[in-house]
């Protein structure tokens, strides 16, 4: 009713960071963010290190503090009543959801996360938390896992992707009709500082250089199928492989990543993967430094605002689709730097955001706690493109037929090059 009063009461966690200030850009600049903020009485703003203030019409920044452990957080929701969490940080996602359910809130995140300090898990067995028989039986509240880009958009897009192969091909939009072989997650990043001289071991990267690092040097790279994760045999910074994304054929790393392992509980008869291209700095980096030299002493450079604003290119992510009788269909968002720097943010951060946006429109629709293919997939596309625009398609029906063994190269270092785009 109109004149009802609104009682929704949101908590941002980790708001200052690359993430957090794009969703709080596209709260009060997009339209999909405007309907979103004004659901709430208040957005909660929390960071260990806060901005001076934030361009956001009903926000309010809590004191800077640091949540470390569930009970902490417990204590924020009952303190100031508030009904959902969105998380950008680091706290533990299974412990968080649990006392979020418990208190009356649901919860959203990008990504599944433990406790600072103690140890990271590799990236399958720290997700394996959020299935039976581990999974906490939340029934209380919402908990959407993964809503970002990647996981998040790529997930939506695989559904979107079968429809549009079908349509094509006059199968039916499933992976046995459409004869799939592999469903591969695939993005290159072309972002690069203008006029940048840093040195060569430098790890310059659009997000978070820590957590990127943390996946490169995963002790080991890993597909999935029929809900098992299939060990490739090296880190992924130790092999590359060849695949298509959009109309250019990429050579990117294999890495360990949340989506491949939800989806093969949708798809299980096919292998998934993450073939990523990162940044060509970031990939002269890698080249240039021991890989015994601990994470934490790499020297890094973050290409966002308000780090810098010098930067360009474009960062391209989506779905591939490959079929022992149809050839390869590749759909997925290509964003520019420049659409991003226009919200004070850069292309990747611009697609995380879009995917914030998407499920936490959906957050309280699904209780307990569920990923993006849960949710209504073409709702959740249709969101994120009218933030990112439409989603490219590209159909190649020679594409032949090769599974991920036959994809790998050596460590090459070569650049993009176009192929046939249909």
């Amino acid at each position: 009713m109109k004149n009802q009063k609104i009682t929704e009461r949101a908590l941002i966690v980790g708001y200052n960071g690359g993430v957090g200030q794009a969703v709080l850009s596209l709260l009060q600049h997009s339209q999909p963010g405007r309907q979103l903020r004004d659901r709430f009485e208040t957005i909660f703003l929390l960071d260990k290190n806060p901005a001076a203030s934030v361009d956001l019409a009903n926000a309010k920044i809590l004191e800077p503090m640091v949540i470390d452990s569930a009970e902490t957080l417990a204590r924020l929701i009952r303190t100031h009543g508030i009904t959902q969490v969105v998380d950008f940080s680091s706290i533990d996602t299974v412990d968080c959801a649990s006392v979020c359910d418990r208190e009356g809130a649901d919860f959203l995140c990008t990504s599944v996360e433990e406790w600072p300090g103690h140890g990271t898990m590799p990236t399958d067995e720290a997700i394996a938390r959020l299935f039976p028989p581990r999974r906490p039986e939340l029934k209380q509240r919402s908990h959407l896992i993964g809503s970002g880009a990647n996981p998040g958009i790529v997930n939506a897009m695989v559904y979107a992707a079968l429809e549009e192969f079908a349509r094509r091909t006059g199968a039916q939009p499933t992976t046995e009709d459409l004869d799939l072989h592999s469903i591969l997650i695939t993005e290159v990043d072309t972002t690069t500082e203008i006029g940048a001289k840093y040195p060569d071991n430098v790890f310059a990267i659009t997000w978070s250089p820590a957590h990127c690092l943390e996946e490169l040097f995963e002790r080991r790279s890993f597909s999935v199928r029929n809900g098992r994760s299939i060990d490739l045999g090296h880190r992924p910074i130790e092999c590359w492989y060849q695949a298509r994304c959009g109309d250019q054929l990429i050579e990117g790393m294999a890495v360990p990543h949340e989506e491949t392992v939800t989806l093969a509980r949708k798809f299980s008869n096919v292998e998934i993967a993450f073939i990523y291209r990162v940044p060509e700095a970031a990939r002269v980096a890698l080249g240039a430094r021991s890989y015994r030299v601990p994470i934490e002493k790499w020297p890094t450079r973050r290409l966002h605002p308000p780090t810098t604003s010098k930067i360009e290119g474009f960062d391209r992510v989506g779905v591939l689709l490959c079929s022992r009788k149809y050839g390869e269909l590749w759909m997925g968002f290509e964003t520019n730097v420049s659409k991003g720097l226009e919200l004070g943010t850069n292309a990747t951060q611009l697609q995380v955001a879009a995917g914030v946006l998407a499920g936490w429109h959906q957050l309280g629709r699904v209780k307990g706690i569920h990923f993006v293919e849960d949710l209504d997939w073409r709702e959740f596309l249709e969101i994120s493109a009218e933030v990112l625009g439409s989603p490219i398609v590209v159909h190649d029906p020679d594409a032949p037929y090769l599974p991920l063994s036959e994809r790998a190269q050596s460590r090459s270092g070569a650049q993009p090059v176009a192929i046939g785009a249909k």
